[in-house]
């Protein structure tokens, strides 16, 4: 007897398919035979191929907000920006195809997959109320952040890293350096001019 085909199991398929292939090898056709059936029955379950890379968008950032949300829990400030990069690093280097999904916003077509984008940014806004920003000052800190780790993370999976130092040493300077900054910002009056 054949499974039943759900949303979830559609999901898990094209989720795969992200792991192995990346974003460009979902397909119709790639996600029907991953389910064992004929192309023309996923239609049954979703638009077309926006709909398709739409809710998997959707799993992988619901994915990245539970990981940021449980590493933030009971920390403040510096700690808890630190365990959120932390996780952030392993969410992209273990689930590379996800991570992908989560940082291609022209897939992002429905609201509520959006909305999940904006309980991440809201996660980093919480932690830095504790310092002297105002919310444009840190949106830009998200985003010199965010920067960083997509950066470093991107050429580490890449294997963009061909000497020999020691990669979680060179990490964990550069956001050392990020944080530091954010520090001494939050000390002063939190103004960047």
């Amino acid at each position: 007897m054949r499974k039943k085909i759900t949303q979830e199991r559609i999901i898990d398929a094209t989720l795969e398919i992200v792991e192995e292939k990346g974003i460009a090898g979902v397909t119709i056709k790639n996600t029907a035979i991953q389910l064992g059936i004929k192309p023309p029955s996923l239609y049954n379950h979703v638009e077309n191929l926006e709909d398709l890379l739409d809710i998997a968008a959707n799993r992988s950032m619901r994915n990245l907000y539970e990981k940021l949300l449980t590493a933030s829990i009971g920390l403040e400030k510096k700690e808890a920006l630190w365990a959120i990069a932390q996780e952030y690093r392993n969410f992209a280097k273990n689930n590379p195809g996800q991570y992908e999904l989560a940082q291609k916003v022209n897939v992002w077509n429905s609201e509520e997959t959006k909305q999940i984008s904006e309980q991440i940014v809201a996660i980093f806004l919480k932690i830095l109320q504790k310092y002297t920003l105002s919310e444009e000052e840190a949106i830009h800190f998200i985003r010199v952040l965010r920067s960083y780790l997509h950066g470093f993370t991107l050429l580490e999976i890449n294997e963009g890293f061909g000497l020999p130092q020691e990669l979680e040493k060179s990490f964990t300077i550069g956001l050392e350096l990020v944080l530091t900054n954010l520090e001494s910002r939050s000390n002063q009056d939190g103004q960047w001019e």
